[in-house]
């Protein structure tokens, strides 16, 4: 697993096979600071194995959160029935996002914009269709968190770019232009329907509208004005005029 950000929430399970009703685990949480801490684990219902027809239990462990960068290893110990261990390594990114402006959009906020790109596909939604919204995007959904993080970065430099300096009170304008401006790009770079790139299109016009309202406010507020380009006016200057011209008897 490798599109893990910091912050994000995870709940781990480990599938055993072949498992019994005894078959029950434990998980220990190593993090890259070297600490480590167990995680409560409950074992599921026995079913079958699709391939094999041998009885499988799922292990699923509360949700953990991954809030430092690095190596992280989720150590499972099966005991029963399947008894045995494994360790499972996983590598977790900063934030793109992180150390931007104080207006910069979460995932969440993105996600208000396009809920229907947030569908995290259950493994078992095959046979019981427990496919759920998250309203926000993880590794679990597409595009991951840790993409849109990147188009959330970009999306904040371009408004930042077009209207500097910028007032502290049109931070909340400008949160909601880049959040707008990401989604769009969601829909533009991981289309899922004939309806994408229009969806995408709309919401571009309509964050360029906003921008255009961004900057007359913020040039109201006393900032820069032409979305942060200092524009010198004009200096014209002619020739001196021929002084015949104002003779009559010149006509």
């Amino acid at each position: 697993m490798s599109d893990l950000s910091v912050g994000d929430v995870d709940q781990p399970y480990l599938d055993v096979t072949p498992a019994g009703v005894d078959t029950t685990g434990t998980l220990t949480v190593h993090r890259p600071d070297g600490t480590s801490s167990g995680v409560p684990v409950t074992p599921g219902p026995l079913g079958a194995d699709p391939d094999t027809g041998e009885p499988t239990r799922r292990l699923t462990a509360d949700p953990v959160v991954f809030d430092q960068p690095r190596r992280w290893v989720l150590s499972w110990q099966v005991m029963g029935t399947g008894v045995g261990a494994e360790d499972i390594e996983i590598w977790v990114v900063p934030s793109p996002a992180a150390g931007g402006p104080e207006w910069t959009p979460s995932r969440t906020r993105v996600a208000t914009y396009v809920p229907h790109r947030t569908l995290a596909r259950s493994l078992t939604s095959v046979v019981n269709s427990q496919d759920i919204y998250q309203f926000t995007f993880d590794h679990t959904t597409t595009p991951s968190g840790v993409a849109v993080d990147a188009l959330i970065v970009d999306a904040v430099a371009w408004v930042a770019a077009r209207v500097s300096p910028m007032r502290d009170s049109m931070h909340d304008l400008a949160r909601a232009v880049a959040a707008l401006l990401a989604a769009a790009w969601v829909e533009r770079s991981w289309p899922n329907d004939a309806a994408s790139l229009q969806r995408a299109n709309d919401m571009e016009r309509r964050a360029d509208a906003m921008l255009g309202d961004l900057a007359d406010a913020n040039n109201a507020a006393g900032g820069t004005s032409d979305y942060g380009i200092e524009i010198v006016a004009p200096t014209w200057s002619f020739p001196t005029a021929d002084p015949r011209y104002d003779d009559p008897r010149y006509w």
